[in-house]
C-alpha cells in the first residue's frame, strides 16, 4: 500500500511539473524531449553512431568455426581402396579459423574516421532541426501571447463600451440621448461580443498548435504559460558577440572532413592487402556395416589434427575499373561538399544581416505603431467626451473605437514581432536558445 501512494505521489508529482506555469524555456526544453521530429533525429544520430562500431569491427579479428556432419549411403567412393561401392559411411570435421587483416592500404582505417566524422555531422544536424522545432515552438508561443492579448484587450473593449451604453440609457430617460444613439451603441456592444467570441477561438486554435508542436496532445485546451513579456522585451537591444560557429556550418565543415577521408580510403584501395591466417581442424571417418577396424572417435580426432599459419598478400592488378570510378566519384564528392560549404557560410551571413536589418526595421516599426497608439488613445478620449456631451454621433465613436482597436492590436503585435526578432538575431550571433539543457554541448 505503502508503494502504491509513493508510485501515485510520484505520478502526481510529474504530472504538476509538465503542467506547471510554463515559460517559454519551459517549452523549448518539453519539445526537445517530446517532438516527435525531435525523437525520430535522435533514432538517425544512434544509427550514425551505431555504423562507428561497425567500421571498428573491419579493423578486429575474425574467428570462425565451422563443423560439418556428413552421411553417405548408396553409390561411393571408398577411401581404403579409392573405388566405387554401396557402403553407408559417417564422416565429421571441425575447424577454427582465424583472420587478421594487417595492411589494406588504410582503408578501414579511413572509413572508421569518415563513420565518426559522420556521427559529429549528424550530431550537428539534430541540433539544426531541434532548433527550427524550437523556432517554431517560439512562433507559437508568442502567437498565444499574442492572441491573449487581444482577447484581454476585446474584454477590456466591451467592458468599456458596456459602461458608456449604461450612460446612454441614462441620457435616453434624461432625454438627451436618442433611440437611435441607443441602437448604435447596442450595435457596437454586439459587434464587440462577436470579436470577442472571435479572439477566443483564435486563442484556443493557437494553443493547440502550440501544444503540437512541443510533441503535446493536440486539444484546445489551454495550458498554465507564462509569456512575462516586459523581460523579454528590450528595444533596440542585442546579445553581445559571441565567439561561435553556426551549426549548419559546422555541419557542412564535417561533411568536407568526411568525404576527404572517404577520398583516402578510395585511393588505399589500389594498394596491396596484406592479411594474417591461422586455423585448426580435424576429422572423424566411418564406414558403417563394415568389419573393417576403424580407430575409435577419440583417437581419429587426435591423429587428424591440423594446424596452419599463414600471410597472405593481394595485389590489385584488374578490378573492372571499379576503383578508378570510386576514386573519381570520392573526388566529386568532396568538391561537392567543399561547394556546399562555402554556399552555407555565404547564406549564414546573409541571414546575420537580414536578421539585424529585421530587428533594426522592428524596432522602428514599433516606435511608429506606439506613436499611432497614443494619437488613437487621445483621439478616442475625445470622441468619447464629445459623445457624452451630444457633440458627437454612436457612429464616431464606432469609428474611434475601432481604429483604437487596432492601433492597440498593431503595436502589440509589433512588440512581440521585437521579442521574436531579438531571439533570432542572437541566435546567429551565438546565444542558445535553450541556456540549460543537458543534451546541448
Amino acid at each position: 500500500m505503502k508503494k502504491f501512494i509513493f508510485l501515485l505521489s510520484g505520478i502526481l508529482l510529474s504530472t504538476s511539473t509538465v503542467y506547471a506555469q510554463m515559460t517559454l524555456e519551459d517549452c523549448l526544453i518539453y519539445a526537445r524531449e517530446h517532438a516527435h521530429a525531435n525523437a525520430i533525429n535522435r533514432l538517425e544520430t544512434e544509427k550514425a553512431e551505431m555504423s562507428t562500431r561497425i567500421a571498428v569491427s573491419n579493423l578486429l579479428p575474425y574467428i570462425g568455426f565451422n563443423f560439418n556432419g556428413n552421411l553417405s549411403f548408396g553409390r561411393n567412393i571408398d577411401p581404403e581402396t579409392n573405388t566405387y561401392d554401396n557402403k553407408q559411411t559417417l564422416s565429421s570435421g571441425l575447424s577454427l579459423n582465424l583472420s587478421l587483416p594487417l595492411f589494406d592500404g588504410l582503408v578501414n582505417f579511413n572509413q572508421l574516421k569518415a563513420t565518426k566524422t559522420a556521427a559529429q555531422r549528424r550530431k550537428e544536424a539534430y541540433r539544426i532541426n531541434a532548433d527550427k522545432i524550437s523556432f517554431t515552438v517560439i512562433e507559437s508561443f508568442y502567437n498565444v501571447a499574442y492572441c491573449h492579448a487581444l482577447v484581454n484587450q476585446m474584454k477590456g473593449a466591451l467592458h468599456r463600451d458596456l459602461q458608456i451604453l449604461k450612460s446612454t440609457e441614462t441620457g435616453v430617460r434624461a432625454g438627451i440621448k436618442s433611440e437611435a444613439d441607443m441602437a448604435d451603441m447596442k450595435a457596437l456592444i454586439a459587434s464587440d461580443e462577436y470579436e470577442l467570441t472571435n479572439q477566443q477561438n483564435l486563442l484556443a486554435k493557437a494553443y493547440m498548435k502550440l501544444k503540437f508542436d512541443m510533441g503535446m496532445e493536440a486539444t484546445s485546451d489551454s495550458i498554465p504559460l507564462d509569456f512575462n513579456l516586459s523581460s523579454a522585451f528590450e528595444p533596440g537591444t542585442a546579445a553581445s558577440s559571441y565567439t561561435y560557429i553556426h551549426p549548419e556550418i559546422r555541419e557542412a565543415s564535417l561533411g568536407v572532413k568526411e568525404d576527404r577521408y572517404y577520398l583516402r580510403a578510395a585511393r588505399g584501395a589500389f594498394f596491396p592487402r596484406l592479411s594474417f591466417t591461422a586455423g585448426i581442424s580435424t576429422s572423424y571417418y566411418k564406414m558403417l556395416g563394415s568389419d573393417t577396424g576403424v580407430s575409435h572417435f577419440s583417437q581419429q580426432w587426435h591423429d587428424n589434427m591440423g594446424q596452419y599459419l599463414g600471410i597472405s598478400l593481394t595485389i590489385p592488378v584488374f578490378t573492372g575499373f571499379s576503383n578508378i570510378n570510386k576514386l573519381k566519384r570520392a573526388k566529386l564528392n568532396l568538391r561537392q561538399s567543399q561547394e556546399k560549404l562555402r554556399e552555407t557560410e555565404f547564406r549564414i551571413d546573409k541571414e546575420k544581416a537580414e536578421a539585424a536589418f529585421d530587428l533594426s526595421s522592428a524596432n522602428k516599426e514599433y516606435a511608429a505603431a506606439k506613436a499611432r497608439l497614443e494619437a488613437e488613445q487621445l483621439a478616442f478620449s475625445a470622441t468619447s467626451r464629445k459623445y457624452e456631451l451630444g457633440a458627437a454621433s454612436a457612429i464616431d465613436l464606432y469609428t474611434a473605437s475601432a481604429k483604437l482597436s487596432v492601433a492597440q492590436a498593431t503595436a502589440q503585435g509589433k512588440q512581440i514581432q521585437i521579442i521574436i526578432k531579438k531571439i533570432v538575431f542572437d541566435y546567429y550571433l551565438g546565444k542558445p536558445l535553450i541556456t540549460d539543457y543537458k543534451n546541448i554541448k
